[in-house]
């Protein structure tokens, strides 16, 4: 059964507001499995769908930023955080360069399989790191944990080094 020419309109006049095939249907009173066989039976309603949910998602972004600019130029006592993000998204989504442009800075030459990893500590300008030859037990059988004394060539205390695991990884190819 075909949709009449007023239950398409007023799908399209739904998928204008919000931008969404959903919207559509329930703009006119239709399960959006019809909505979606009808768009698939016509290529002059698909094209003309396609064209209103473009309209709908260009008025979803300058509402959001009709709110960022409401709150910058008027700003209230109290900010509704909640709003103001929705209204962040709304404008990342579908304003086109609101964001700016984001580009990768490098790539991967191959694969790697890390299974656990802790951050890399921030080496020392020392030019020989010394170890205490008979570290207490106490620091070798702390599980996880370990320990290691960073003297200098004289043999002062710099600082001591602590590991929480270690980094287990394989290449994959």
């Amino acid at each position: 059964m075909r949709l009449s020419h007023d239950q398409k309109e007023q799908a399209l006049t739904g998928m204008r507001m919000l931008g969404t095939k959903k919207a559509g249907a329930l703009a006119a009173n239709i399960p959006i499995e019809r909505l979606e066989e009808e768009i698939k039976k016509s290529a002059v309603f698909r094209k003309r769908v396609n064209e209103a949910k473009a309209i709908g998602k260009s008025n979803l972004g300058e509402s959001g930023l009709d709110v960022i600019i409401e709150y910058a130029l008027n700003p209230p006592p109290k900010t509704d955080r909640n709003r103001l993000t929705a209204a962040i998204a709304l404008c990342n989504a579908f304003v086109p360069g609101f964001k700016g442009i984001s580009t990768v800075q490098g790539k991967i030459d191959h694969d790697v399989r890390v299974i656990t990893a802790v951050p890399r500590p921030k080496y020392i300008d020392a030019t020989e790191v010394k170890v205490l030859d008979n570290p207490p037990k106490k620091m070798l059988q702390s599980g996880k944990r370990t320990k290691k004394v960073i003297v200098d060539e004289q043999g002062n205390y710099i600082g001591t080094q602590t590991v929480e695991d270690v980094i287990e990884g394989e290449v994959i190819e």
